[in-house]
């Protein structure tokens, strides 16, 4: 019989998963799995627990919000041969499982978790440890790890909101401000910005217009977005135009897709899936393709090989257009041609 793991923290989004831990059980269980349920005490104690056992199981499924999904990545990227994953949202923002249409509710989460529609995702690498979604830095990164946990259970996603407001005002803004050098391979630029993400997901923070549209989750490259700071109201007018139009080309943003990023900054402090990514001076950004295995619903497997699909269709159409182009000026060369040759036979 095949082994799975289930890693779950019990506190969070109310504890919603505590209320349905027979049926979570009882769907892996009739998916085909002996199951093995832990409970985490404590934060870093999913990471632990994966990295000592997980290469016992065929299956790792965790449920919580993003920080216990970021466990998950690091503990399975420790282990010595890849396992298949899942991952049953309970938080209170839940950008990955919004990114791949995991439902809320949690019974058809796990239906999802044990099924065999797997998906092979990219992650990032922020030196030694894995993100699954983003890292961040600047203003109000730090609010997803310092907002209570007790305060979100409550309060939901109000409880960022109220630490967010706090992070607003023209002191608070140029505290956040960093100076930075990026060196994104083909680009490399230098400026003072006040929040930046490296990422690979279709929303931040509950938000789309942090990301560029054209993003595809398996494709070996993070998508990174710079904001420098507005100093007159115009600027930032113009800033807010340019995010909700998700235009990146005619603004001060700066915005590179990469397969390697290096920064070199001021002491700069970082968050990883919201969790604290500490701080740093230097460090080197790499996304890591398709080394996640986990499971997915179909339309969102459907969604990731349709996007490849049409990036592949699109170079295709161009070459048939260029192809077709250069066609139809010989034609026209040609007519053009025998219309003179008609001509000068007329005048002679």
């Amino acid at each position: 019989m095949k082994r799975l793991l289930f890693v779950f923290n019990p506190h969070s989004g109310t504890g919603v998963i505590r209320k349905h831990l027979a049926q979570v059980l009882d769907v892996f269980t009739k998916a085909g799995y002996e199951v093995v349920a832990y409970p985490t005490q404590c934060s870093g104690d999913g990471i632990n627990k994966i990295r000592t056992e997980g290469a016992e199981f065929d299956r790792i499924v965790v449920a919580g919000g993003d920080g216990m999904l970021h466990e998950m990545v690091n503990g399975v990227m420790a282990l010595p041969k890849p396992v298949e994953t899942g991952f049953i949202p309970t938080g209170t923002v839940n950008d990955f499982a919004a990114t791949h249409h995991l439902p809320k509710n949690v019974v058809e989460a796990a239906k999802i978790a044990a099924s065999d529609n797997v998906k092979a995702l990219d992650l990032g690498k922020f030196g030694d440890r894995y993100f699954a979604y983003v890292a961040a830095f600047g203003i109000a990164t730090d609010v997803s790890y310092k907002t209570d946990q007790k305060a979100k259970n409550r309060f939901k996603i109000w409880a960022y909101v109220v630490n967010i407001i706090k992070c607003i005002g023209p002191n608070k803004f140029k505290a956040a401000c960093r100076k930075m050098r990026v060196d994104a391979g083909d680009v490399v630029f230098s400026g003072e910005f006040i929040f930046g993400t490296i990422s690979n997901s279709k929303s931040i923070g509950t938000l789309h217009l942090l990301v560029d549209k054209k993003v595809q989750l398996d494709d070996g490259r993070l998508e990174a977005l710079f904001i420098p700071r507005p100093k007159k109201l115009r600027e930032w007018i113009q800033l807010y135009k340019n995010l909700r139009e998700r235009d990146f080309s005619k603004s001060k943003l700066m915005f590179v897709r990469a397969s390697e990023i290096k920064l070199e900054m001021e002491p700069t402090a970082f968050s990883l899936d919201g969790e604290n990514g500490g701080e740093h001076e230097s460090i080197v950004i790499t996304a890591e393709k398709q080394v996640l295995k986990i499971a997915l619903p179909i339309e969102a497997v459907a969604e990731t090989e349709l996007a490849a699909s049409d990036a592949a269709k699109s170079k295709k159409e161009l070459q048939r257009e260029y192809k077709a182009a250069k066609k139809a000026a010989r034609a026209a060369e040609k007519a053009q041609k025998r219309q003179e040759k008609s001509k000068k036979k007329e005048g002679e």
